[in-house]
């Protein structure tokens, strides 16, 4: 009888311990959306306001994911507005309080600078934006010439995601951006593109995006996403990895078309075996940003000629 009760006592110690399965590990996630403007308009609405109508109803979606990602089109410096006294001109600078407030309500973790108009104010106003950027502990990459600071690599569940720009309308050699590839790849979980590239308002990628991306993903990238055209294009894939050529704009003032005032927002979650993709749909109205609905989100995501969810291998 002693033994049977020490065997019944040994057992009821065991049970809870026996009931502990291991727990999976959580699968990263990140954040992509697309051009974030905010000079001209936008500043002026966000003086009128305040700085946090622009994102008001969009910042939930920056909950959703371990890390967000953009494309900042222009520069931050102290200098004073020229694209505010005249539309016409297309050079942008963003005020850094004003920028500080806004970027800090999507709790960006790392913004690609390789466009058209991060050199809007030179060597110094690209150089101003990124230290402005560091100190908000904001990632910046990529350069509008890809002559230097390509790359940064970000930590997301203990995995290394290294982000890359690239910048075709200046130069559109890929040299200095497949050799990063190259030599980032032995070292990164994951090798993410941002370029810059395509025609402006078209909704279908061109033959030189396609080309392109089919090269970056040759070299070793596992994922693309594109930026420049302002509207949302189709989205691709080639050996198995997504091709974004657009996400279209997040936040600017183009409202002369349906299309311009419309974008993508992109969770990608990284599992072992499959890479989950979750679009959505976004509006841009007078310069506030809204998740889309209805038809609106319907039309958004026809462009891409994607589910609203859909996996990868």
């Amino acid at each position: 009888m002693l033994a049977v009760a020490a065997l019944l006592f040994w057992q009821q110690v065991q049970a809870p311990f026996a009931k502990i399965a291991p727990q999976p590990k959580p699968e990263p996630s990140i954040l992509f959306v697309g051009d974030i403007m905010l000079d001209r308009n936008v500043a002026k609405h966000a003086q009128a306001s305040s700085t946090g109508v622009l994102f008001t109803n969009v910042v939930d979606l920056f909950q959703t994911a371990d890390a967000n990602v953009a494309n900042l089109e222009g520069s931050i410096t102290t200098n004073p507005s020229i694209a505010q006294r005249d539309s016409s001109i297309l050079r942008f600078t963003f005020n850094p309080d004003v920028t500080k407030r806004a970027l800090g309500a999507l709790n960006l973790t790392a913004v690609s600078l390789a466009n058209n108009h991060t050199y809007d104010f030179y060597a110094e106003g690209y150089d101003a934006t990124r230290g402005y950027l560091l100190d908000w502990a904001i990632l910046p990459f990529g350069h509008p010439y890809n002559a230097r600071h390509l790359s940064t690599t970000i930590k997301v569940h203990s995995k290394a995601f290294c982000l890359v720009g690239y910048h075709s309308l200046y130069d559109a050699g890929t040299a200095e951006v497949v050799q990063e590839i190259q030599k980032l790849r032995p070292s990164c979980y994951r090798v993410i593109i941002m370029p810059h590239w395509g025609d402006e308002y078209e909704s279908v990628a061109n033959e030189e995006q396609v080309a392109l991306a089919h090269e970056f993903i040759d070299a070793g990238a596992d994922l693309i996403i594109g930026a420049h055209p302002h509207v949302v294009q189709n989205v691709g894939e080639y050996k198995g990895k997504a091709i974004f050529y657009s996400l279209g704009n997040f936040m600017f003032d183009q409202n002369f078309s349906w299309a311009t005032q419309h974008g993508l927002a992109v969770k990608v979650t990284f599992g072992e075996a499959q890479t989950r993709f979750e679009l959505t749909p976004i509006s841009v109205i007078e310069e506030e940003a809204k998740v889309a609905n209805g038809p609106s989100a319907a039309r958004v995501l026809e462009a891409t000629g994607r589910l609203a969810e859909f996996i990868l291998p």
